[in-house]
């Protein structure tokens, strides 16, 4: 977990010079967190269903039409992504009980989430030539991150919460 903490100061030192949320949307999102996490999981579990779904028919027609080497780049590269968004899935679970006590064991899940959401969609995206989506993944993460530690302080075992301006 010393990586994971590691990575966590040296993105809250790129983001230290952002304009900050409003402290009364970083407490609802900080007290709500563990509900729209629920939501997020749900919701994550029937998109990959879906693109598992999609997955497999999509290798089945590529390699019907003889395009059976795009077809396994681009299986290898799906299969990537829907093993790192089911890590992640499975991770953002873990971390309901705890964000609804409000503990930072649930913060550093969350956290922890999002570096395996990011690595997955730039893996895949990688293997299947696809900059924008490393961008896209970027963007994502990015976001993820500013949201994170705007309520990171809100969660028991975190520093203090700093009066915005």
């Amino acid at each position: 977990m010393q990586q994971v903490e590691n990575i966590e100061k040296m993105v809250a030192t790129w983001m230290k010079d952002m304009p900050h949320l409003p402290k009364g949307l970083t407490k609802w999102l900080a007290e709500n967190a563990w509900w729209l996490v629920i939501i997020g999981v749900v919701l994550s579990v029937l998109s990959l269903l879906m693109a598992l779904t999609a997955l497999t028919v999509g290798s089945v027609v590529l390699g019907t039409l003889g395009a059976a080497a795009l077809g396994g780049t681009l299986f290898v590269g799906a299969l990537i992504s829907l093993v790192g968004s089911a890590a992640s899935a499975v991770i953002e679970g873990l971390a309901i009980s705890p964000l609804k006590v409000m503990n930072k064991k649930g913060w550093d899940l969350l956290f922890l989430s999002v570096l395996v959401g990011f690595a997955g969609a730039v893996v895949s995206s990688l293997i299947g030539m696809n900059i924008m989506g490393v961008v896209w993944a970027a963007v994502a993460a990015a976001i993820s991150f500013y949201v994170l530690l705007e309520v990171k302080s809100y969660f028991v075992g975190a520093a203090k919460h700093e009066t915005k301006a």
